[in-house]
């Protein structure tokens, strides 16, 4: 399609091993007159070693072609045979069976043999060009060694060739074949191409096609093929070849870096993957230090892990411990585990304001859990004791005055002033129905007419709450203990604290009188 557009005579990245193209890097040429040389001096066994794609095909079909005519071939491309049929494709190669024919081993030995002597009478020689030799199994290279065995006192009568990849020189190495390791007489190894022989490759293809012009191939697009392709010739080939053909497509008479990436990308592009890893010319400086690189980062992240896998630990640990946490035993769960809570303060001018905060933690819990259990008993205590008008549903303001025994909320001065033994903090005033200026008037029951309903005779005090305090420290200090029934004797006196550790500065708490307390003050 492309030719006319460049001016080429003919395709000259075509991919079939045509000796007429043959690039003669350093290598390639040492190992060509080692191939003719060996022939030709009756060497016996010879071996090539190359990646894929670095010519070995190519550089076979040229020795091929330079032998002369004495020198009778048989070229063996199909290696993945057992040794009966290898024998049998020389033969055929050679010309002495057909393909439907059937020998036995050892007829067909002998008639290989009888030919090679022949062509030694005449001055001629026998070479077995066997390619991809590393398909070959160890027996069939066990009857290769036995056929190098035909031989005169001085010479060899059949010369043999193994071509193939690097795992045919790693098969060579067996113990089980150091027989015919010891027979090979010749070793080559074919490497991929420099970048400078890979430009020189490139151009040389270039002018056996035909073209005369300038170079085809910008500087940046000559990179990109290397660095593709790694020096494989058989990459080069089809790398420029699909090149070509996107320039004609785009009618540009030059190949730049844009297309040359293009055709990389058709080249490695899968739509299963997605992703584009050109190959990198084999390193042994860089395969070492990628490993180094990999193993520190390896490392690093062994030890990230180790690191946040610790910290993971301490923060679970951390967090069991909290609620594990259990208060000291003692006599009483409340006294045990009660500590001084935090008042908040009422608002001491416009700039100044304090919010109260509840007590942190497991003791909170607790006293919650206690408060908990004795709001039953405080609401029932409340419904008993308290006058209700069944007619009114509620508590009259004329009852409560009226009643016996009133408790009275004194300003703080007055408060301050008493000289009551109990500390300055709580100051207890107690009326009675002798000092009430109120007069007594029973409490009246809609249901029970005229008839008087007696009131509790419970003496009550108050203590006006200062900064500092806690609900805890007024009845420890107003009682001496802190114990679950005197908590709620508080709680039912005091319905407005719903929160026992929520108590603002000023607020007014009453204090049920016991009645030995009542009898001595």
């Amino acid at each position: 399609m492309y030719r006319n557009f460049f001016g080429f005579t003919e395709k000259p990245f075509d991919v079939t091993p045509d000796p007429r193209f043959l690039y003669l890097s350093p290598e390639h040429r040492e190992t060509l007159a080692t191939l003719i040389y060996g022939i030709q001096e009756r060497r016996g066994f010879i071996v090539i070693v190359g990646e894929v794609g670095t010519g070995k095909t190519t550089l076979l079909n040229t020795v091929v072609d330079r032998l002369d005519e004495r020198t009778k071939v048989a070229y063996v491309f199909n290696s993945d045979v057992t040794a009966e049929q290898l024998i049998t494709n020389i033969l055929v190669e050679l010309g002495l069976a057909r393909t439907d024919g059937m020998l036995y081993k050892d007829q067909a030995i002998a008639r290989l043999n009888h030919f090679a002597i022949e062509q030694l009478g005449k001055g001629g020689n026998v070479a077995l060009i066997v390619d991809e030799a590393q398909n070959l199994g160890h027996r069939t290279m066990e009857n290769l060694r036995l056929l190098s065995n035909l031989e005169t006192h001085k010479l060899k009568l059949i010369q043999i060739i193994l071509s193939g990849q690097p795992e045919l020189d790693a098969k060579l190495n067996d113990p089980e074949l150091r027989q015919l390791a010891q027979r090979i007489s010749l070793k080559r190894y074919i490497t991929p191409l420099s970048e400078a022989e890979t430009y020189e490759y490139i151009q040389h293809r270039l002018a056996i096609a035909g073209y005369e012009g300038a170079s085809l191939f910008d500087r940046k697009a000559q990179q990109l093929i290397w660095q593709y392709s790694g020096g494989i010739p058989r990459r080069i080939n089809i790398l420029c070849d699909n090149a070509f053909l996107i320039a004609y497509g785009l009618k540009r008479r030059k190949i730049k870096e844009d297309v040359m990436a293009e055709a990389i990308k058709d080249l490695t592009w899968s739509p299963f993957s997605g992703k584009i890893e050109p190959p990198r010319p084999f390193s042994l400086d860089a395969y070492t230090s990628q490993l180094r690189k990999r193993a520190f980062r390896l490392t690093f992240a062994k030890a990230a892990c180790i690191i946040l896998a610790a910290g993971m630990l301490f923060a679970i640990g951390f967090q069991i411990g909290k609620k594990d946490f259990h208060p000291q035993a003692g006599s009483d769960a409340i006294s045990r585990n009660a500590v001084r809570a935090r008042i908040g303060r009422q608002p001491a001018g416009p700039d100044e304001a304090a919010f109260a905060q509840p007590t942190p933690g497991p003791v909170r819990s607790v006293i919650k859990r206690e408060v908990k259990s004795v709001l039953p008993l405080v609401e029932t205590a409340r419904a008993e004791t308290t006058p209700v008008d069944t007619a009114a549903g509620s508590l009259k303001e004329s009852d409560v005055s009226s009643s016996p025994t009133v408790l009275t909320s004194l300003p703080e001065k007055a408060v301050e002033g008493s000289k009551n033994t109990q500390p300055e903090s709580v100051k207890a005033v107690q009326t009675s129905p002798e000092t009430s200026s109120q007069p007594k008037a029973p409490l009246r029951s809609a249901t029970a007419g005229d008839a008087p309903v007696k009131s509790v005779d419970r003496p009550k005090r108050v203590a006006v709450v200062k900064p500092g305090d806690t609900l805890h420290s007024i009845i420890v200090q107003t009682y001496g203990a802190y114990d679950k029934a005197t908590l709620t004797k508080v709680l039912r006196e005091n319905p407005n604290v719903i929160d026992p550790d929520l108590i603002l500065v000023g607020q007014v708490i009453k204090l049920p009188v016991n009645r030995g307390q009542s009898k001595e003050q």
